[in-house]
């Protein structure tokens, strides 16, 4: 009866790993052979369980080659660690698009002998609704911070008009005055609102826990770069200019705060910049980090404020050559967001000849 219930139990089992497209595996790292894959494995792994049974590196060749190392360097770190889980690797089947699959295991023993189980499962729409979500996100990002600069320009235009009619109108009436007042306040309201609203957007997305996952920082920086390059060139008058290896570059980053830290960076560059002026990002792959650089060819940062630019509350704050207004947090939070991620930040400026921001971080 025992025997029974077991085997009844497993095939429950079987049958609710099938449903939600589960695949589970038991590899001896002995032998290094594989010794159970459920029916799930074959639709996922694009190959049939008979013929990885008797030969398991042919999993290795359904792998993207981006990713191969990756999945080396994460094997090793399970065999390390004993257990690993929400590893996800790009699988490229023969007539299939990308798929995206996430792997979980733990190393178990038994009468003396190591087990790696585990299970894997297709993530390849919530990749995509994800990588759907970070799209949106960059360019509302760069979205925002155009239309701040462009809509601050008129205001600060009818400010400077009321300044000029209120010289031409000297002895006009104390009515007149006092609407011309009304009109200056307003416009500076306009202006301060724009600029509070994407200052809040940066400081709410910048106060949550950090969830890191393996991004391809080359397309990231591509699609924030072209969103500016497409929008801002003509809006702005200014030249957007991205220097970026033709390889992916990976890394594990909080992709969502990190990118809108480097979009304030490029957003501090078009305040500082005059129109025709060129802002470029630049990203160098290097061993073990990587290095971002925003750099301008703008009105360059007073040596006297480079010493305190990252302080919270900084009195380094200025207003942009288009009136744009700061509260001097800005940058104390991408300094924050950068460390968070292990990284560090600085600059090189020269009055009059523009600014470089460095930012770099570990890979992993």
């Amino acid at each position: 009866m025992e025997n029974t219930s077991t085997g009844l139990y497993a095939a429950l089992l079987e049958r609710t790993a099938e449903t939600f497209n589960q695949a589970y595996f038991i590899y001896h790292l002995g032998n290094h052979q594989v010794l159970y894959l459920n029916l799930a494995f074959s639709r996922i792994f694009g190959i049939s369980r008979e013929d990885t049974l008797l030969d398991a590196s042919q999993l290795l060749q359904q792998v993207h080659p981006d990713d191969h190392d990756f999945l080396l360097e994460q094997y090793h770190k399970l065999l390390a660690k004993g257990s690993q889980k929400g590893i996800e690797v790009r699988l490229t089947l023969p007539g299939e698009d990308l798929k995206w699959v996430c792997l979980s295991a733990t190393v178990l023993e038994e009468a003396g002998e190591r087990f790696l189980c585990g299970y894997a499962e297709d993530v390849t729409l919530r990749k995509e609704y994800q990588n759907n979500i970070l799209k949106f996100n960059s360019k509302k990002n760069s979205t925002l911070e155009i239309l701040s600069h462009d809509l601050a320009a008129p205001f600060q235009n009818i400010q400077g008009m009321m300044d000029m009619l209120e010289t031409e109108l000297e002895a006009a009436s104390p009515a007149t005055v006092e609407l011309m007042e009304y009109i200056k306040e307003n416009a500076k309201k306009g202006s301060d609102m724009i600029r509070d609203f994407v200052d809040n957007e940066f400081l709410e997305s910048s106060q949550v826990v950090l969830h890191k996952e393996r991004v391809n920082l080359t397309q990231r920086l591509a699609i924030m770069m072209d969103n500016y390059q497409h929008l801002g060139g003509a809006l702005l008058e200014k030249n957007f200019v991205a220097q970026l290896p033709s390889e992916p570059v990976y890394v594990y980053l909080d992709v969502m705060k990190f990118m809108q830290a480097i979009n304030n960076l490029v957003s501090n560059a078009i305040k500082f910049t005059i129109d025709t002026g060129t802002i470029t990002t630049t990203l160098e792959d290097r061993d073990d980090t990587v290095l971002i650089k925003i750099s301008d060819d703008g009105i360059g940062i007073p040596k006297d404020l480079q010493p305190i630019l990252f302080d919270k509350f900084t009195k380094a704050r200025r207003e942009g050559l288009h009136g744009e207004k700061s509260v001097g947090l800005g940058m104390s939070i991408i300094k924050n967001i950068v460390e968070l991620h292990k990284g560090k930040i600085w600059f090189e400026s020269q009055e009059g000849q523009g600014s470089t921001f460095f930012v770099e971080v570990p890979k992993t």
